[in-house]
């Protein structure tokens, strides 16, 4: 049990290390050395955690992803209409994504000359966030705001949603578009759940 507390906090201590050198540097320029040198590991024991620079971004990005998943999911309530609960976590999303590409500008700038890799990172948590909204479609239902559907309804429609959502979030990661994305963003919504009732 204490070497795998032990290893979890060395891989944490990579992967926040990785997250200064890709800011700083983008992801092209940076070596495994890099890494090693600001983690403080050796390049073996870098090499025991991760095979390569690619895995290492991608732990870099899951953690990411994660914290923005974490922190808009908690915003949500089952108290809440489902345009509010909708419009609260993808306004904020797409904001926290937004504050993630001004922070890592030089990574992005990298990601845009390879847009399948974009998309591929982009994947990250699609299943959290299919699940997540459709327990926020069920909640609707359930307070009867919108029509009775069934379970594999509202999943089928949930994955709809994130789908048709992230690539919306792709066209302002990539091509910088609607600048004033939160207008946009609770026209769609508001077209989206008032269909439901």
């Amino acid at each position: 049990m204490k070497t795998k507390m032990l290893d979890d906090k060395i891989r944490e201590d990579i992967i926040s290390a990785a997250t200064g050198v890709f800011e700083t540097y983008g992801l092209v320029k940076v070596t495994m050395l890099d890494i090693s040198q600001a983690s403080k590991k050796a390049r073996s024991s870098l090499y025991y955690y991760f095979k390569n620079k690619t895995e290492v971004f991608d732990a870099v990005v899951e953690k990411k992803m994660k914290e923005v998943f974490d922190s808009c999911s908690a915003m949500l309530s089952k108290e809440a209409s489902l345009t509010d609960n909708m419009e609260t976590y993808h306004i904020n999303k797409l904001k926290a994504i937004k504050d993630m590409v001004r922070q890592y500008s030089l990574v992005f700038r990298d990601l845009r000359h390879d847009p399948s890799l974009l998309f591929l990172k982009m994947r990250f948590m699609l299943e959290d966030e299919n699940a997540l909204i459709d327990k926020v479609l069920r909640w609707a239902i359930e307070k009867k705001e919108i029509k009775e559907m069934s379970v594999q309804d509202s999943r089928f429609l949930a994955e709809t949603m994130v789908v048709a959502l992230r690539s919306f979030e792709q066209e302002i990661v990539l091509f910088d578009r609607f600048p004033n994305f939160e207008e946009k963003l609770t026209w769609v919504i508001a077209i989206f759940c008032n269909g439901l009732k």
